[in-house]
């Protein structure tokens, strides 16, 4: 290759980069985090590990965000525990246990373990997909 078709190869790369990558790179970590997620994540009947999913990857340039985890609402109690009080039932039950007018959860964190689970996979997926990006 010579000087002007290198030249015009990074300026290739650099132009794709500030176009795609950072989204691509997001993108990536977050099927990484979902992976680890969903090991991590708490089962009881399946029905939380199942809602968790990649809501959405935005941004361009050198930001992205990706946005990873589960739409119900008993995934924040689960993950960081809290109270809850009866509203209109006389007690709290779940079909087959009764737990009073309230029952406490200690959270059990398990986003944050699925976010260390995650980091070297995360890591290795990145490079590897920015290794093959800046090939020319």
């Amino acid at each position: 290759m010579d000087l002007a078709g290198f030249a015009a190869a990074v300026k290739g790369i650099a132009e794709r980069a500030d176009a795609e990558l950072a989204p691509e790179c997001a993108r990536t970590a977050a099927r990484e985090f979902l992976g680890a997620l969903q090991v991590t994540t708490p089962v009881e009947s399946g029905a939380l590990r199942e809602s968790e999913r990649i809501f959405s990857v935005s941004g361009a340039g050198p930001v992205a965000v990706a946005v990873v985890g589960s739409d119900l609402i008993y995934a924040k109690f689960r993950n960081d525990g809290g109270t809850i009080r009866v509203k209109h039932a006389k007690l709290l039950t779940d079909g087959t246990r009764f737990f009073g007018k309230q029952v406490t959860q200690a959270g059990s964190h398990y986003m944050e373990r699925g976010e260390a689970e995650a980091a070297g996979p995360i890591e290795a997926a990145c490079r590897a997909y920015l290794d093959e990006f800046l090939r020319l």
